[in-house]
């Protein structure tokens, strides 16, 4: 037995022989006293026969469980989704190994946030890390009947702020649509001004479907499969959206996909590599794709919208998201502080009278 640290970390880890084979452990701690401790609480759950006396669904590796999961789940994943998970399983594997049991895990589960932060990796990007893990789990212990527990539900995750509001100023606007029309790319005008014109994700309009769109009723109908929070979305059509979509059904493709470029569906990389050459043209900086959903809330809210009919629009479960756009309406702002100034003004208006009275 031993403690032994990788070269790209600074946890230490465990390596020793149980049951006739060796196991690689991570301590989830960077503290050697600590590690000690960990480590000879093991020998002696060894010595005493105690160590991961666990029924047998434990003793399953994670390469298992992923390899069920991505035969059973991944394999109906369209390809953003699909690639974004084997993504997330090559980092699960770097730390845990893909022979670290289930039973193994839930004791070393806790230093994962450790192990990703030391390599720069965001808490947004390292919540989705777990959440991947953590549907496996639950997966494992619901559909398949594993007797196991889920360790994620057991951590603390990193706290993520996506307070973060930027959208196009008026100047911006005109600017980015003067670089638009001048793009070798000619499906990005039409790319672009549906998605400030609806605010849907950059995955929702590269997979947006004829069979989505109603030119008749004027609205898009994205079903809860597409979306992030699995609920349905109806989006109204405005007049400039319905325009766009009125063109570009002049020039259908065979796969049914709406925006494309000469017949080859859009990705999402294709799609913000153009954006960025149209932004640096226009000479925008600090704005990405997933800003242009911003844009569409923001003027929303500047043209006196209401925050619950500005969530329904962005598909958002509740208001804790749309509040970040509660400011903009500073109209409203005003009228309020006018109501207390009047409150106040009165209040001491008749004070005065009483006084000379």
């Amino acid at each position: 037995m031993g403690l032994y640290r990788r070269p790209d970390s600074e946890i230490y880890w465990m390596s020793f022989t149980y049951n006739g084979r060796i196991c690689r452990k991570s301590t989830g701690t960077s503290d050697m006293k600590l590690a000690k401790k960990i480590l000879s609480k093991v020998q002696t759950q060894i010595v005493e026969g105690k160590w991961f006396e666990i029924d047998h669904s434990k003793q399953k590796t994670l390469q298992e469980m992923i390899k069920r999961y991505e035969k059973e789940y991944m394999v109906h994943r369209k390809y953003h989704s699909l690639k974004r998970e084997k993504s997330i399983v090559k980092h699960l594997y770097a730390y845990f190994g893909e022979t670290c049991t289930l039973g193994e895990i839930e004791l070393s589960i806790g230093g994962y946030e450790l192990f990703r932060k030391t390599k720069g990796i965001s808490p947004a990007t390292i919540v989705k890390e777990l959440g991947l893990l953590r549907s496996m789990f639950n997966i494992a212990r619901k559909q398949w009947r594993w007797k196991v527990a889920n360790p994620v539900s057991d951590i603390k995750l990193p706290k993520v702020r996506n307070e973060r509001v930027r959208y196009l100023s008026e100047k911006e606007r005109l600017d980015l649509f003067d670089a638009l029309e001048v793009s070798e790319d000619k499906w990005l005008y039409s790319f672009i001004t549906m998605a400030i014109e609806t605010g849907l994700r950059l995955s929702n309009l590269c997979d947006l479907n004829w069979s989505e769109v109603n030119l008749f009723s004027r609205m898009i109908t994205i079903n809860g499969e597409s979306m992030k929070n699995d609920d349905y979305l109806g989006m109204p059509l405005t007049d400039k959206a319905f325009q766009i979509l009125k063109e570009l059904q002049k020039t259908p493709c065979l796969s049914g996909c709406v925006f494309h470029d000469d017949g080859t569906r859009l990705y999402d990389r294709k799609v913000q590599r153009s954006f960025k050459n149209a932004l640096e043209k226009a000479g925008i900086s600090n704005f990405h794709f997933h800003d242009l959903r911003h844009t569409f809330a923001s003027y929303l809210r500047q043209n006196g919208v209401d925050l619950h009919t500005i969530s329904n629009l962005l598909g958002h479960k509740d208001l804790r998201m749309t509040k970040r756009y509660a400011h903009l309406n500073v109209d409203s702002l005003r009228s309020a502080m006018s109501k207390l100034n009047f409150t106040f003004s009165s209040r001491f208006d008749e004070k005065r009278q009483a006084e000379t009275l």
